[in-house]
């Protein structure tokens, strides 16, 4: 107890999802120094928080916010796992507090240098892993974060033994880590397991502590993403490790509450400001007009989950799943016409995405139509996925729906 009490990590601040509930932790302090690091949160600061300090104002934020405690948690930073006596009490208190799922988000080092820290993770209630492998050979590891590798592989193999889900994830960067890196990575995943899943993100040099090298082009990541999935059918690409959707869409607001529970609205442009005041002693000469150049790019963004939803969207296709429910989730944006959240409709068949958009106009009338549609098309400030698929990047509005398909509709203005 005395150390489940003494024990502190510094909270920079909780974000808490638009889309539906579902709440992040952002520790700060790092064991890595990552010389592409887009995090200010690995420098340390925030409040210091016992776990039971941490535990009391998520669950005032959750219910402020969301007026309950969401289902899932994510667990973030900086890196989680330097304390194990902080993170196994705020575990232990999550589970308690009714999370049913909590993800973890790590460079790994500390699960594989401690033999126990896994199997304690999951009997504290860790139900998810997603572990950053920064590169496979260990010269390349040691320069770019300054840890060796082999305490991460360790904990890869360590969490793929275990009950928790597991998710490994790589940044492609030119001349680092590419094809040689990725192909050598997708090789040790497959001969742990096949069917693991593995994330390929593109480097972004915007915010990177040192800009070690340029963005990747769409057909590099196209070369690495052909490169993994011979060895492992569940790689994707993505541009960063979100977790709304598999591959999920652009976001552009995020609520944040800070550790004194004040509430504010943050989007890219604050995302911004505060990466460039953390870079300026660093990078003050090329940082901003990098940024200028750069922004947000919506167009690349869905080129880039092109590359793999395309295909999964085939292979699921021709699986097929007949009739059946087909889930509707509403944003927010448009809970005033729904009155719920989400719906179900049922389909003799097959269908495809128009058919249920005329359904729901037949049920909610023509304000819905005027509201999602713009003549036949969506409209710019919506957009639908239907099993985390951007219908864009299919055969938009013609693409085919099945029995237990999702469709989420969301709006920019509500944080899609």
């Amino acid at each position: 107890m005395f150390l489940h009490t003494m024990s502190k990590r510094g909270l920079q601040y909780f974000t808490l999802s638009e889309i539906e509930p579902r709440v992040w932790f952002m520790l700060t302090g790092c064991n890595f120094r990552c010389k592409g690091c887009f995090r200010p949160a690995r420098d340390g600061g925030g409040t210091l928080l016992t776990a039971d300090e941490t535990l009391e104002r998520v669950e005032q934020a959750c219910l402020n916010y969301y007026g309950k405690v969401p289902a899932e948690a994510m667990i973030t930073g900086g890196e989680p796992t330097l304390d194990k006596v902080y993170l196994l009490s705020l575990l232990k208190g999550l589970k308690e507090k009714g999370f049913e799922e909590i993800v973890l988000m790590t460079n790994g080092y500390a699960l594989g240098e401690d033999e126990n820290y896994v199997t304690e993770l999951e009997e504290a209630g860790l139900t998810e892993a997603h572990v950053d492998l920064k590169a496979f050979s260990e010269d390349i590891h040691r320069w770019y974060t300054g840890k060796s590798n082999k305490p991460v592989l360790r904990a890869i193999e360590k969490l793929n033994e275990s009950g928790i889900e597991l998710l490994v994830q790589t940044i492609y960067m030119p001349g680092i880590v590419d094809d040689a890196e990725i192909e050598q990575i997708a090789r040790f995943l497959a001969s742990l397991n096949k069917d693991m899943r593995y994330r390929i993100n593109p480097f972004a040099h915007v915010f990177a502590y040192e800009k070690v090298t340029r963005r990747p082009t769409l057909e590099e990541m196209e070369r690495a993403y052909e490169v993994a999935s011979k060895y492992l059918p569940n790689a994707i690409i993505s541009r960063s490790c979100y977790r709304e959707y598999p591959t999920p869409p652009p976001q552009k607001t995020w609520i944040t509450v800070y550790p004194d529970l004040t509430v504010k609205r943050r989007g890219m442009k604050d995302q911004a400001e505060e990466r460039l005041s953390w870079l300026s002693p660093v990078r003050s000469e090329s940082v901003i007009g990098d940024w200028k150049r750069e922004e947000w790019d919506f167009k690349l963004r869905h080129s880039l989950l092109g590359i793999s939803e395309a295909k999964k969207y085939v292979a699921k296709e021709e699986k097929g799943s007949g009739s059946g429910h087909v889930k509707v989730k509403f944003p927010r944006a448009l809970h005033g016409l729904t009155r719920t959240r989400e719906l179900e409709l049922d389909f003799d068949g097959s269908t495809t995405i128009e058919e249920v958009l005329e359904r729901l106009v037949e049920k909610y009338g023509n304000e819905f139509r005027e509201k999602i549609m713009d003549g036949s098309e969506i409209r710019r400030s919506f957009n639908i996925y239907l099993n985390g698929m951007n219908i864009k990047n299919v055969q938009d509005i013609k693409t085919e729906v099945h029995g237990n398909d999702e469709i989420i509709i969301l709006s920019w203005v509500s944080g899609g």
